[in-house]
């Protein structure tokens, strides 16, 4: 049985629109990913400069603790001084 040249191109054609179709969709998957990987990055980006700025606003405070501390420890030095004084 011989086949047709026109059926060879038909089926050489059918074969080209189906790696075409692929390789669109394939193409199309990518670039939705890329999308939802740079929209996780974004995120991720802005949880983290939150987190920095808390971080900061925790060392100040932290900061001030150990001044206050610091400062108790002077007033109660001095008390204990003076007590040992009279005894």
């Amino acid at each position: 049985m011989m086949i047709s040249a026109s059926y060879h191109n038909k089926r050489k054609s059918k074969t080209q629109t189906n790696i075409r179709i692929l390789n669109l969709t394939r193409r199309r998957r990518l670039l939705k990913e890329e999308k939802e990987m740079k929209m996780r990055n974004w995120k991720l980006f802005v949880e983290n400069q939150n987190i920095i700025r808390e971080n900061e606003a925790l060392k100040k405070k932290a900061i001030l603790l150990h001044q206050e501390n610091n400062a108790l420890f002077s007033m109660l030095h001095s008390k204990l001084s003076s007590v040992s004084t009279f005894l």
